[in-house]
């Protein structure tokens, strides 16, 4: 099973999306609608829902609705991947329509890869995957796209690449692993400690 979190952003990403077989899906605010519109079953609905012109029809689609109220101090994405974290840990999850739009939530959503890497979560916006990684990762998909963005210090190796690395220890300020690309037999990313956000084409 993996986990579908459909976000409230106006900038849809929801259109990438590629459905298998006992997908669960969580909207949050109108993302919840989103699911609805697109004809999917509303598993759970999470938020304060104090932006959505469609709450009426949420609370009757949805198996479970979860209401916050307006001030609380996680942002409604946290609420569902803290949701996610007691009930379906171990299940692949993959985000749309939380990217663009507001940059401090952009840049918070990136953040919450980080602080929920124990959660296997995919990023997903119109053209590119972000995944926090933590462990050795290997790009399979050749000549495309991808960089390497640290949040924090780590340690990394980067073979089977148009730019190839070493083992390198990098810190939050280095930006000399951006921009590099997969040859035809896809990348491999060794990590030796500490952990990197991977950005790459879909």
């Amino acid at each position: 099973m993996r986990i579908i979190i459909v976000a409230g952003s106006k900038h849809h990403t929801f259109s990438q999306y590629q459905k298998q077989n006992n997908d669960f899906y969580i909207g949050i605010e109108d993302g919840a609608y989103e699911i609805i519109k697109h004809g999917y079953k509303l598993d759970v609905a999470i938020g304060d829902f104090d932006t959505t012109t469609h709450y009426d029809e949420i609370c009757a689609k949805a198996s479970n609705l979860i209401k916050y109220p307006k001030e609380k101090d996680e942002i409604d994405l946290e609420l569902a991947l803290m949701y996610i974290l007691n009930n379906y840990p171990d299940h692949e999850i993959y985000i749309y329509n939380a990217t663009q739009g507001r940059i401090d939530h952009e840049l918070i959503t990136i953040k919450l890869l980080v602080k929920y890497s124990n959660l296997n979560i995919h990023l997903i916006n119109d053209s590119e995957e972000v995944i926090y990684l933590t462990n050795d990762y290997t790009i399979s998909t050749p000549n495309i796209r991808f960089s390497l963005i640290p949040f924090s210090n780590c340690s990394l190796e980067i073979s089977g690449a148009k730019y190839n690395l070493s083992k390198t220890d990098l810190s939050i300020v280095d930006n000399f692993t951006s921009s590099n690309q997969t040859l035809s037999e896809g990348a491999v990313i060794k990590i030796y400690n500490g952990g990197i956000i991977l950005i790459k084409e879909v």
